[in-house]
């Protein structure tokens, strides 16, 4: 695995620097003890941890700004933004972990901006890799491994 393809995740970095300079400024505390703040906030950390890792070990040699080939295998098996998924839970759990209601209430303009580039990306991936993106793309949700079963369920029950 090369060093340089790690993709450092700005947007989640900014908004745990911004929640953590607002608590700072102003404390905005999670209701509930510390300890359920560390007991909840870690395990979402190790989580993020393990997703973000895997999702590199995944993407092996592939250069990840200029891919020559789709990443299918690891956690890109069960979604397409594996990556991101794990930098989310990273953001969450280190809010919930400092028991910071700024860097928690951080993270959904956070998410919305990284979707905007998920958005550019998928556009990029179906010009590049076209029909098997295409498959990938059907077969796999986004973020959420089941979310798309789920919904299928939803949508046979009311129908």
């Amino acid at each position: 695995m090369r060093v340089s393809n790690l993709p450092v995740p700005e947007p989640y970095l900014l908004g745990i620097a911004a929640g953590v300079c607002l608590h700072r400024v102003r404390p905005c505390r999670l209701p509930g003890p510390r300890y359920v703040h560390r007991l909840v906030g870690w395990p979402l950390i190790a989580a993020g941890t393990y997703l973000v890792v895997r999702s590199l070990e995944a993407a092996g040699q592939v250069d990840l700004d200029r891919p020559d080939r789709l990443v299918t295998s690891g956690p890109y098996e069960v979604s397409r933004n594996p990556m991101y998924l794990g930098w989310a839970l990273l953001h969450l759990g280190a809010g919930v972990a400092a028991g910071s209601g700024w860097v928690v209430a951080a993270l959904p303009a956070v998410v919305a901006c990284v979707h905007r580039e998920v958005l550019r990306e998928e556009r990029e991936l179906g010009r590049e890799f076209g029909d098997e993106y295409g498959r990938y793309r059907a077969a796999l949700p986004r973020y959420l491994p089941g979310w798309r079963s789920l919904r299928g369920r939803r949508s046979r029950a009311a129908g």
